[in-house]
């Protein structure tokens, strides 16, 4: 351990696999207090809160979630503090933004997220973020008065300086850490399949954009029925179209045989603040097709194609183009793909936040 006084961790949920993974790696490091607030919405002390926030969350139009109303998060903000949770003997890690936590003055915190609310709701459509405003001041207030924000990747940075007013050297892309077991070296020679087999991730399957994903095979295989795809995490209700197989959820420890099984990564995802399934793909030398939302043009480069999200056209002409150049784009995908394994796992994340939240220099 490289620090005795430790570290608070505040986190709502398991977050993908990426809090136990993240906490694993601080606690490495130093000592690490972890507290999960998800449970804090079936308290019983708490129920007059969740009708005030239930009222306010109508208030601000459909499909906005009770949790992200000024009001739950202020009584979180309660909570928290009555348990001395928020102190300035040690550093504070809250993890993503829901909470919307203020915490007092003297303590130093960061944030660590993939995503911000203002971010999220520029998607627009039906898959952009809902929240009150009461719970988006909150959550400004939180990232203004952070020592650090830790990111993902650089369209959050980019957001936070321009839409929230944080200067940038108070934002730090520190990337994240993959969910399945972090890939070994590849084989460059290996082959794949003719035409490449091609693999969706996503537990959500219409934000995901698994609907539009299927209307494209569906293209692809009438022009080769040879075409092969495979769902994992989630697929659509009812009998699977030809050429096309679902394996459902599939544990973490697992993931790693999806992937020898495929040729290209597909995630044409509506919103996405990061993807981490592309990492996971790239790692393993599998060029992806992704959308041009969030950091995933950043992450793929020129190791795949990212096209408009809900655009079948575009969807359909992007696997056509990698088909033709699978080679060529193999070759990025495994450049990107080393240069990934080096920076993007959980161990480095943990050491790029400590070094600024607990060592360095005070202030803002």
């Amino acid at each position: 351990m490289t620090s005795s006084d430790g570290l608070t961790m505040l986190h709502v949920g398991a977050f993908s696999g990426s809090v136990p993974a993240l906490r694993r790696a601080l606690a490495e490091r130093t000592a690490v207090d972890a507290y999960d607030l998800m449970p804090l919405a079936r308290a019983p002390g708490l129920l007059g809160a969740r009708v005030r926030a239930v009222c306010e969350a109508r208030g601000g139009g459909p499909g906005t979630p009770w949790t992200k109303t000024g009001a739950w998060a202020a009584a979180l903000d309660r909570r928290v503090r009555a348990r001395g949770l928020l102190g300035p003997d040690r550093p504070v890690l809250i993890v993503q933004t829901l909470p919307a936590l203020v915490p007092p003055a003297g303590v130093r915190y960061g944030v660590y997220t993939d995503r911000v609310g203002l971010e999220g709701a520029a998607v627009g459509g039906v898959h952009r973020s809902r929240y009150t405003a009461g719970w988006l001041a909150r959550e400004r207030r939180l990232l203004q008065g952070a020592h650090r924000v830790f990111v993902m990747g650089p369209s959050t940075a980019d957001v936070l300086v321009g839409e929230y007013g944080l200067a940038a050297d108070r934002v730090r892309v520190v990337g994240a850490g993959t969910n399945a077991p972090p890939a070994g070296v590849v084989d460059p020679g290996s082959r794949p399949a003719d035409p490449p087999r091609l693999l969706f991730v996503g537990t959500q399957w219409e934000l995901k954009g698994g609907p539009v994903l299927l209307d494209a095979f569906a293209r692809l295989y009438a022009r080769d029925p040879r075409r092969r795809l495979t769902l994992v995490g989630s697929g659509p209700a009812g009998a699977l179209p030809p050429g096309v197989r679902a394996l459902g959820r599939v544990p973490h420890t697992a993931m790693g045989a999806a992937y020898a099984d495929a040729d290209v990564v597909v995630v044409p995802t509506h919103m996405e603040a990061f993807g981490i399934a592309l990492v996971e793909g790239l790692t393993r030398g599998l060029p992806c097709v992704a959308s041009t939302v969030g950091n995933q043009p950043w992450l793929v480069g020129d190791a795949g194609v990212a096209v408009p999200p809900g655009d079948v056209d575009a969807l359909v002409a992007a696997l056509e183009r990698v088909t033709a150049d699978y080679p060529r784009f193999r070759e990025r995908a495994l450049a990107r793909g080393a240069e990934l394994r080096a920076t993007m796992t959980w161990p480095r994340v943990a050491d790029r936040i400590l070094t600024d939240l607990k060592f360095g220099p005070a202030g803002g």
